[in-house]
């Protein structure tokens, strides 16, 4: 609501420059990747075992050939493509009211609520994971505590809205770009105890995750500060028609110069880029597996690489030619999403392990993305809406996502045989469109009018 502000000024202020949500991002991050590493091989032995494949045996279904893989892995492409809907189908409706209740509510109930779905599903997985008689299908049940609680939509939305409130324009850019660091940071500390743990029992990958989670929930509870004044006699209910109303009132009012294109837009744009981002990690590893015969322990410190590259290189980019020498945000997006074009194309047309880690060295772009286009929207609208129209992102983010398992799977599952490369040009096509996009909304920037109702510190 426009009367929401932060609760205490000091504090806001001694924050901007200091670490807040970024541990219990780290954490979650840590949780999420050490759970994902582990479930395309649970989901590829499970499968095994109940299918006609099982029961033939000469076939391991812990260490499966090549052959082996190409039978299972359309199933389990279909299991994941129907877990991933049931993650993104449910928030693409609760994110409608989300946003708009915590700018009423505050920033806190959202974090601890999606963090407590993470919570119940990745102690389900430690739980199932012991049971081998288990069919692969009881697997989708751990994906409905996500659902519920708003997914990892809600989280980052929470998460994004936090940082916002707590930093002023100059410096947002690169707090976001921090924020995102500590995600990759996470992802690569999962990726590797994953691996660890996982010689020894895919069970221990999950509690690791459950342990985790588990702390990064107490963390918000205990030292995390709310930003957000709730004031009496407002109406807290979750499903209030009239928050999504305001929320959509915001987002489509008319504006000065082409505000209101450029914001929808941009929800175009990092929904594309999400579907690029979460459509590739869906299929990669498979991909890798068939290709190279890879392990979880070949393709460990491939992920961590690149992660480590996809933290350090953005953060870096934004602070000296963001922060630095105050180039603007769109531009650089623009120039960094023609490197990911090439990066997809190199990607489909390496045949050699040491061409998938030179390629992922420029694939960066996917990842800056976000902060990019927030930063960017952030200077460019009055305070008091920055969240709403947040939340109408991760809405439609939420949507688009819903596309992203359909149509990789489609083209995965089509050409595994004779072409299983393809989906990576699938990523070029998009990625060009987000290219596309960044230019867009650049040219129509600096046609826009700067009035006394934005941020003067707007860089165009």
């Amino acid at each position: 609501m426009d009367d929401s502000k932060p609760s205490d000024d000091v504090e806001v202020k001694n924050r901007k420059s200091g670490l807040t949500l970024e541990p219990i991002m780290l954490l979650m991050c840590l949780g999420i990747n050490a759970n994902l590493m582990v479930q395309t091989n649970l989901f590829e032995e499970r499968v095994c075992l109940h299918s006609d494949l099982g029961q033939n045996k000469s076939v391991n279904c812990y260490n499966m050939t090549a052959a082996d893989l190409e039978i299972v892995q359309p199933a389990v492409a279909d299991l994941q493509m129907i877990k991933n809907l049931i993650e993104t189908l449910v928030p693409c409706i609760t994110s409608l009211f989300l946003g708009p209740w915590s700018d009423v509510n505050g920033r806190l109930p959202l974090l601890l609520t999606a963090i407590s779905g993470m919570v119940i599903s990745n102690c389900m997985y430690s739980a199932f994971s012991t049971i081998p008689s288990l069919s692969p299908i009881m697997f989708l049940l751990c994906s409905i505590p996500v659902a519920v609680s708003g997914g990892y939509g809600a989280l980052f939305m929470a998460a994004s809205c936090y940082i916002v409130d707590i930093t002023d324009c100059k410096s947002r850019a690169f707090r976001l770009g921090v924020l995102f660091a500590f995600v990759s940071f996470g992802s690569i500390l999962g990726s590797v105890l994953s691996s660890i743990l996982y010689g020894k029992s895919t069970t221990y990958s999950f509690c690791l995750s459950s342990f985790v989670s588990i702390v990064g929930l107490l963390y918000t509870y205990i030292f995390l500060k709310e930003t957000i004044v709730v004031k009496k006699g407002e109406d807290t209910k979750l499903f209030n028609i009239k928050l999504v109303k305001d929320m959509w009132q915001t987002v489509t009012k008319q504006r000065f110069g082409y505000l209101r294109s450029i914001i929808i837009l941009s929800a175009v744009l990092l929904t594309l880029n999400l579907i690029v981002l979460f459509g590739e990690a869906s299929f990669i590893y498979m991909y890798l597996q068939k290709q190279f015969l890879w392990t979880l322990e070949n393709y460990t410190p491939f992920l961590v690489y690149t992660t480590l590259i996809h933290a350090t290189i953005p953060v870096i980019g934004l602070y000296v030619l963001n922060t630095k020498l105050q180039l603007p945000e769109m531009y650089i997006g623009t120039a960094f999403a023609a490197l990911g074009i090439f990066e997809k194309v190199g990607l489909a047309y390496s045949v050699h392990p040491w061409q998938f880690y030179a390629m992922k060295t420029v694939g960066y772009t996917v990842y800056i993305s976000q902060s990019l286009v927030r930063s960017q929207l952030s200077k460019s609208l009055p305070s008091e809406d920055i969240c709403k129209i947040f939340a109408f992102l991760s809405v439609i983010e939420n949507f688009g996502v819903l596309l992203y398992s359909p149509m990789y799977t489609a083209v995965y599952v089509t050409t595994i045989h004779d072409f299983a490369n393809c989906f990576f040009f699938l990523s070029a096509i998009l990625g060009t469109l987000v290219f596309v996009l960044f230019g867009t909304i650049s040219f129509l920037l600096s046609r826009s009018t700067i009035t006394d109702d934005m941020l003067v510190e707007n860089q165009f």
